[in-house]
């Protein structure tokens, strides 16, 4: 095993551990997207990011739904799927809220990417298209027949105490004749 060398580490030192890896791979996006900036602009940045992120939700999601047997074809899993996720509450605070067999809201209340880049004076990151490639993706592979739609998200309507909103819908499968 790659990692014998943890393996004397408590369940609370290994814990911490696992939670400063994942902070410093968010560092690492960060700081990676801010490079690539400056290199190539922020259109081309954001593509990047896009992909790297649409990439990103797939595994993420998949490996979310077979840790925690994620069973079912509804919206309960994909609810379940973004409360277990490892990477969004070290990005940001959220509320995942299921509000209907056939619906989800996620809602951002505080982001730590947007609030980083605030404090360095780099202006409000236009998330939106990053963002729509992650939950997308994510959702996709929990269920193809989710579908993510921006409810606000910076640069338009957003506030320091909400940043963002997404709506998750379960669409019927096609009747087949």
């Amino acid at each position: 095993m790659a990692l014998e060398h943890v393996a004397h580490l408590s369940r609370e030192q290994l814990l911490r551990l696992l939670e400063d890896a994942y902070r410093n791979l968010m560092r690492v996006d960060g700081y990676y997207f801010m490079e690539i900036e400056k290199l190539v602009g922020p259109e081309a940045a954001v593509r990047c990011d896009e992909a790297v992120w649409h990439r990103f939700g797939r595994v993420e999601a998949y490996q979310l739904r077979q840790y925690f047997n994620l069973q079912g074809d509804g919206i309960a899993p994909l609810v379940q799927a973004l409360r277990s996720s490892l990477v969004l509450p070290l990005a940001c605070q959220y509320q995942v809220e299921q509000v209907s067999p056939q619906e989800a809201k996620l809602q951002v209340t505080h982001c730590l990417a947007q609030v980083n880049r605030l404090n360095a004076g780099l202006g409000i990151f236009q998330c939106q298209g990053v963002e729509e490639a992650y939950f997308g993706s994510f959702a996709a592979t929990i269920n193809p027949q989710i579908r993510v739609k921006c409810i606000s998200c910076p640069p338009g309507n957003y506030s320091p105490q909400l940043w963002c909103q997404w709506q998750f819908q379960l669409e019927e499968a096609p009747r087949q004749p």
